[in-house]
């Protein structure tokens, strides 16, 4: 890619004028940073540890969501001191180096330019001096960069893979770095519903084109992104050139094809910026109107800072959409009334401050519960104006007169404790709120909506329709965008014309419509689709991506191909995360499903309901798992204020507060075990300092002698100071203690296979090797599938076995130099 580069540094050079210069600079020095910055991700993920086990990695990659200038930078200071750890010492020479004619780092100089594009292309006033100052300066950033990063970029060939040489490896980089034969600027790297897609435009400067292109299957975003899950992300907003850090779990918009409510929009972003105004802000209007997305909408907007903020943005963003069910300290509980649904909708706000609620959150209940997790957010600086609560569908929350008093007063309960409330219903809630109620779309928004969902879903009827087709269309469907939508899936799959459509389904009452649209569904997909829905309507539990894929595996169908039904019916409500996902069928779908069940035979009705109680027992066993694992763990160890700190700081990437708060929480409790064990793991996967992540491993030990974790911890703090002897004895007493034997296989291989790395040709590194083969073989074929962490382990296993293979080859070929760092 050194030649796109510097093709592109000899153009600017012709131009005559320095605003032209200053531009195109730019966007040349964005797509370098970020094809070095995934460069590097890729190399950490492939040929070393640290991807698996360091948080802070994964919380990088989740931020291409909305890259931001300052991410690569970022990303190079975190991957190249890894990369030259385990992979070449001399990888991206220069970076942190002071060279002979320079009399700053490259690093110092990319972040100073990342600055000034903050304070002032981003969000101030450019000037003509800012130009002339600028412009020498970044063709001398954009020289030093091609220099210092280019040797490590893949070679760039539309005829063959992208492929990189870094230290004695050649790889294979996975993620598209070039359009067109154009380096690119990525606008976005996105998840719907585990469909991940890269969303960019080519640096050219007489016509740069805008393009999507798919991801392949576990790239380094979906394997990354997904690995230490929490219910809330970090995301950077920009705020005045100033990144403000927003916890949220808020989903991804509902479609890609968002039209029209300029003015809704403004109302909202008026609202949100306007501190002093009411604290509860209410969106309604019918069904079908287009509530939620426009809510979603307003909500990605500000995550991605593509609309400016005149006010801090809230520091926690908190999503509920009510739910029939949830999952417990007990397991399934299934939630009746008000009051549970709020409570629920509470609970969910707590997780911002630690990863499990302990059993007494779900022993308290109305202003208790308000009042609790309100002293817990102002324990760690979250204010009520810090706080975002939305609130999706809330209709469906109360019903009698008795329930919506009670569902007013615990609204005003929440808005006076515990922050802003953005809701969204059908009615007038009885609240003082700043009103917006949604009506249809105008006449040119409806006829512009309908044009662009016809591209988007290869409508050809909608396409060749001329204006006044359209116009009659959208009068006749009230403008409404629900029924605009359907009609346009509908004609996109039927040979008919736009009058017979909405003859034929659109003058039909709300329940004959929807009983008309499942017929035409359930006719349209195929067998095993079917069989997938009708398992899923008989299982119990709260239904997510994990089930839905639990039922696909059951059916013998993959999980994308039944996506593509999910996307093309009405059976379900979808709230997508990205890389996971919930799943709620529709009330008058489930029993359209459970008629459909019937009218089946009771050998097929049979196997349904076997196929159910296994969905249902493998989220169960998961659930527990995932309790365990977090009560005995996790909930121990971050149980005080102190703890609660510094993981909020180890999340937002504030490691010496991270580490302050720790070393507070210790003072604390200095008999926790599991609080010494998390730290050892912070300064060992974190702070890269395995001896003193040992010391505390070991005082974890003598505090709990019976700790697997701790055990865990210290064997890897073993084996990262080269200590293969003691780490494989601790890691044998981690499993004598607990840990599944899968797992301490696969970390005793890991370990070999660094060993025989760092010394490719000593004595004991055949017998090494023939080890650690032998350890990742059994560990493959032991991985247990109930295993809360079998996905990544396999991953990993597979992963080591090819480099093993790789290895082995070059060593038996001398082709891996003597020291392989270099």
């Amino acid at each position: 890619m050194r030649a796109l580069f510097e093709h592109q540094l000899s153009i600017v050079e012709t131009f005559p004028s320095n605003s032209d210069r200053f531009q195109h600079l730019q966007s040349v020095l964005r797509s370098l940073y970020q094809a070095a910055a995934i460069t590097a991700l890729e190399i950490v993920r492939e040929l070393t540890p640290d991807a698996e086990d360091d948080a802070s990695i994964s919380a990088l990659v989740r931020r291409f969501a909305q890259p931001s200038d300052g991410l690569p930078v970022e990303v190079l200071e975190k991957c190249t001191p890894i990369i030259r750890s385990y992979v070449a010492r001399s990888y991206n020479a220069g970076w942190f180096e002071v060279d002979g004619t320079e009399s700053t780092t490259l690093a110092k100089d990319a972040t100073a330019w990342v600055s000034f594009r903050n304070n002032k292309p981003g969000h101030g006033v450019v000037s003509k001096a800012d130009i002339e100052e600028w412009v020498p300066r970044l063709a001398s950033l954009l020289h030093r960069s091609i220099n210092c990063l280019a040797p490590a970029l893949p070679l760039a060939s539309p005829q063959s893979p992208a492929v990189t040489r870094v230290g004695a490896y050649n790889l294979v980089i996975q993620t598209p770095l070039t359009y067109a034969d154009q380096p690119i600027v990525i606008s976005a790297i996105v998840s719907r519903k585990g469909v991940w897609k890269l969303e960019g435009q080519t640096v050219d400067w007489e016509r740069s084109a805008s393009f999507v292109a798919d991801l392949p299957h576990e790239s380094v975003f979906e394997q990354l992104a997904s690995n230490f899950p929490e219910k809330f992300d970090i995301r950077t907003v920009d705020v005045d050139g100033k990144d403000a850090l927003v916890f949220s779990n808020v989903p991804v918009r509902q479609t890609s094809v968002f039209e029209g409510r300029s003015e809704e929009m403004d109302a909202l972003f008026n609202w949100i910026n306007d501190s002093d105004g009411l604290r509860h802000c209410l969106i309604f209007g019918d069904g079908g109107i287009g509530k939620t997305t426009l809510a979603l909408e307003f909500l990605n907007r500000i995550l991605e800072s593509s609309e400016t903020l005149s006010a801090k943005p809230p520091s926690v963003i908190s999503y509920y959409s009510a739910k029939m069910t949830r999952w417990s300290d007990q397991g399934v509980v299934n939630l009746r009334g008000v009051s549970d649904a709020m409570e629920d909708c509470v609970r969910e706000l707590a997780y911002v401050l630690m990863p499990v609620l302990t059993k007494d959150y779900f022993k308290l209940s109305g202003v208790g519960l308000i009042d609790r997790v309100a002293s817990e957010l102002n324990t760690q600086g979250f204010g009520r104006d810090d706080v975002l609560l939305v609130l999706d569908n809330t209709e469906t929350l109360a019903n009698s007169s008795d329930e919506v008093t009670q569902f007013s007063s615990f609204l005003k309960q929440i808005g006076k404790r515990l922050g802003r409330v953005l809701m969204t219903s059908r009615r007038r809630e009885f609240v003082a709120f700043e009103p917006l109620q949604i009506s249809s779309l105008s006449e040119s928004e409806a006829i512009s909506l309908m044009r662009r969902l016809g591209n988007e879903y290869g409508a050809i009827a909608i396409r060749q329709a001329g204006e006044a087709t359209l116009r009659r269309a959208a009068k006749q469907l009230t403008n409404k965008p629900l029924l605009i939508d359907t009609l346009v899936k509908y004609l996109a799959r039927s040979p008919v014309g736009i009058d017979q459509a909405i003859e034929q389904v659109f003058r039909k009452t709300n329940d004959q419509l929807l009983e008309f649209l499942y017929d035409d569904a359930w006719l349209r997909i195929n067998e095993l689709q079917k069989e997938v829905f009708l398992v899923l309507v008989s299982a119990t539990v709260p239904l997510d991506n994990l089930s839905v894929g639990d039922a696909c595996v059951l059916a013998g169908i993959q999980h994308v191909e039944f996506q593509k039904a999910l996307d093309e019916t009405y059976f379900g409500n979808v709230t997508d995360y990205g890389g996971r996902y919930e799943l709620q069928i529709v009330e008058l779908a489930g029993r359209y499903f459970q008629k459909q069940l019937q009218q089946r035979g009771e050998a097929d009705r049979r196997r349904i309901h076997d196929f159910s109680l296994k969905v249902d027992s493998q989220a169960n066993q998961r659930q527990k798992a995932e309790q365990n694992y977090r009560q005995d763990r996790v909930a121990e160890a971050f149980r005080g204020s102190f703890a609660k700190a510094a993981k909020i700081a180890a999340q937002q990437g504030d490691l010496v507060a991270a580490e302050d708060n720790f070393k507070l929480a210790l003072e604390d409790e200095p008999m926790n075990a599991a609080l010494h064990d998390r730290f050892a793991w912070f300064l060992l996967h974190r702070c890269h300092r395995a001896d003193d992540a040992r010391k505390l491993a070991e005082r974890a030990i003598e505090l709990d002698p019976r700790s697997a974790d701790a055990s865990l911890t210290l064997a890897l703090c073993w084996y990262r100071l080269g200590e293969l002897k003691k780490g494989d004895e601790e890691m044998e007493l981690a499993h004598r203690k607990g840990k599944p034997q899968s797992l301490c296989e696969l970390r005793r291989a890991i370990a070999r296979y660094y060993v025989v790395k760092n010394a490719p040709y000593a004595k004991e590194a055949q017998e090494r090797m023939r080890e650690g083969k032998g350890l990742i073989g059994h560990a493959i074929r032991t991985l247990v599938p109930e295993d809360r962490f079998f996905s990544k382990n396999m991953q990993e296993a597979r992963r080591y076995e090819r480099m093993f293979l790789d290895l082995e080859y070059r060593i038996r070929s001398r082709k891996i130099e003597l020291d392989g760092a270099k």
